[in-house]
């Protein structure tokens, strides 16, 4: 079945493999130029290229999340996102924060703020949960990770969005992985009073 997610190039790349009637005649009835005067109608959103929304659907981290993992893999929700995605966090974000490896693309998203952070491929590695969305799966960073990304980067967030995700979590981060993600971020010293006294 269709969803309303309509993918310009990719619904349907072989419709000699449809059996069912009604598969097909869908098909016919979302064929591109449809797509296009449904846009041109206001009936479709664009969110990116090649890919559009029905205008009635409220665009949220989560969904934008799903459809930008189809077209960028690499794509990982962090810092005040993931916050707000464990329930970390009272910030309700202005931008979708993304991480993605130093020298990918970052693909273009119409009406929706993205907020990419560039790092090596090798601090993406074990360190992420798969989520479904609403158009597929996507990726996260770990709870773990999370708070130490924003503790990483306090001085570009503030300091204050990093304790309050120390508050809001009541002791349920594993300490074996927030010493883990210290030490890969570099951040061991500067943090260790924090989960000293997190963990006391």
């Amino acid at each position: 079945m269709l969803t309303n997610c309509h993918y310009l190039y990719t619904i349907y790349p072989n419709k000699q493999t449809m059996r069912k009637t009604e598969e097909r005649k869908e098909a016919q009835e979302y064929t591109r130029s449809t797509r296009y005067r449904r846009l041109a109608a206001g009936a479709l959103q664009r969110v990116m290229p090649g890919v559009l929304l029905d205008s009635g659907e409220l665009l949220t981290e989560g969904s934008l999340m799903s459809l930008l993992s189809a077209r960028q893999p690499a794509a990982v929700m962090n810092l005040v996102s993931a916050l707000h995605h464990y329930g970390l966090t009272t910030q309700i974000p202005d931008a979708l924060s993304v991480a993605l490896p130093r020298g990918v693309r970052m693909r273009r998203v119409y009406g929706f703020p993205v907020q990419v952070w560039y790092t090596t491929p090798a601090l993406l590695a074990d360190c992420t949960r798969e989520e479904e969305g609403p158009h597929g799966r996507y990726r996260v960073t770990s709870p773990e990770r999370t708070v130490v990304d924003c503790f990483k980067y306090r001085n570009k967030i503030g300091l204050s969005i990093f304790l309050e995700a120390l508050a809001m979590s009541h002791g349920s981060l594993a300490p074996e992985a927030m010493h883990a993600e210290a030490h890969r971020l570099r951040v061991f010293t500067a943090i260790l009073p924090y989960l000293k006294s997190y963990y006391s």
